[in-house]
This record gives structure tokens, C-alpha cells and sequence, in this order.
């Protein structure tokens, strides 16, 4: 039975992975239904945990910048339930903002310079919304002034990201003498970052 368990649990994984990429194509459809069904798969992906939510929401948010407004609020949408929401809460109740500032962190780490733009958006929008709670860019704050290589290049990408919306995210001179000492200093000569 164990066997006949792991055969099956894997043919479902193989069937998940080969929907994953119909959905992905379901994205460049001109039918908003089409789109909006793979958006709402990625979402229900991340409830259960699975890594095509990730990947799948990285291709989906590109639509951000569709002529198609209720496409733009469907991406965002979309977007704030996989990386900012408790899964299952239709986006109703937020992750811890550790939680989040790892999400962003990690998708900012991970994404190529087109997805970064998408991303940027996103976060534009999110932002000017006031959806991020102030706590998450302390917690991403932390991370630029302490961590090293990579982590600290991301933490440091999604604020200034952010900051495109809300410029109180560098609320001071010495906040804003960090970021330009990060991205011009000495620090990034001798580390590589």
C-alpha cells in the first residue's frame, strides 16, 4: 500500500507541475477569465504550500502593467495573498511582518531586472495603499544595516522600492546617507554586493 501511496503521490505532483505550465500560458490569454482562473490557482497553490505559487506568481506579475485595470487589481490581488497574507484568508489577515520581509526579501533575491520592474509596481501600488505595516520596513531596515551579500542587496531593492510610494520609508538623513554609502560606498567595493 505504501508503494501503490508514493506512486500516486508522485503522478499527482507530475500532473501539478504540467498544469503549472497550461496555467502559465493561461496568463497570456486575451480572455480575463483565463488569466484571473490562473491567478486565483496560484493563490490556492500557496495555500497548499506549493513552490508553483512562487513561480507562477513571478510570471503573473508582468500583467501589472495591462491596459486592463480589473487584470492590474487581480495581479495585485493575487500578488498581496501569496507573499503578504496568511494563506487561506482571501487576504484578510497579514503574515507576521518578519514573515514578510522574508517574502520580499526573497522574491526581490530570486527575480530577474524585468521582474524587478513588476515587482516595483506592485509595491508602488501596495504601498500607497498603506497594506504593509511600518514594522516590516524596521524588520527590512535591520537586515540592510546588518546583513551581508546578498540578503542585504535585497533588503535594501525592496526599499528603495518601496520608498518610490511612501519616501517617509527613508525618513532621515542618515537612513538616506546608508542607502547611498550601500550603493556607492566602499562597503560594496571591497564586498562585491
Amino acid at each position: 500500500k505504501a508503494l501503490e501511496f508514493t506512486a500516486s503521490a508522485l503522478s499527482f505532483i507530475s500532473s501539478l507541475e504540467s498544469t503549472n505550465e497550461s496555467l502559465s500560458l493561461m496568463l497570456l490569454s486575451k480572455s480575463m477569465s483565463d488569466v484571473t482562473e490562473a491567478l486565483r490557482f496560484f493563490v490556492r497553490a500557496k495555500e497548499f504550500g506549493l513552490p508553483c505559487a512562487v513561480s507562477g506568481m513571478r510570471k503573473a506579475l508582468s500583467l501589472i502593467f495591462s491596459n486592463e485595470k480589473s487584470i492590474q487589481e487581480h495581479v495585485l490581488t493575487a500578488f498581496s495573498e501569496v507573499f503578504l497574507s496568511v494563506p487561506g484568508t482571501s487576504g484578510k489577515t497579514l503574515l507576521e511582518p518578519k514573515q514578510i520581509a522574508h517574502n520580499l526579501i526573497v522574491l526581490c533575491g530570486e527575480s530577474s531586472m524585468s521582474e524587478r520592474t513588476s515587482i516595483e509596481e506592485a509595491l508602488r501600488q501596495i504601498v500607497s495603499k498603506e497594506t504593509i505595516p511600518n514594522e516590516v520596513f524596521l524588520i527590512l531596515w535591520s537586515v540592510a544595516s546588518k546583513a551581508t551579500g546578498p540578503a542585504r542587496s535585497a533588503a535594501m531593492l525592496v526599499l528603495s522600492m518601496a520608498s518610490s510610494a511612501d519616501a517617509s520609508i527613508v525618513d532621515s538623513s542618515s537612513r538616506l546617507r546608508h542607502l547611498c554609502e550601500s550603493g556607492f560606498g566602499s562597503y560594496v567595493e571591497t564586498r562585491k554586493d
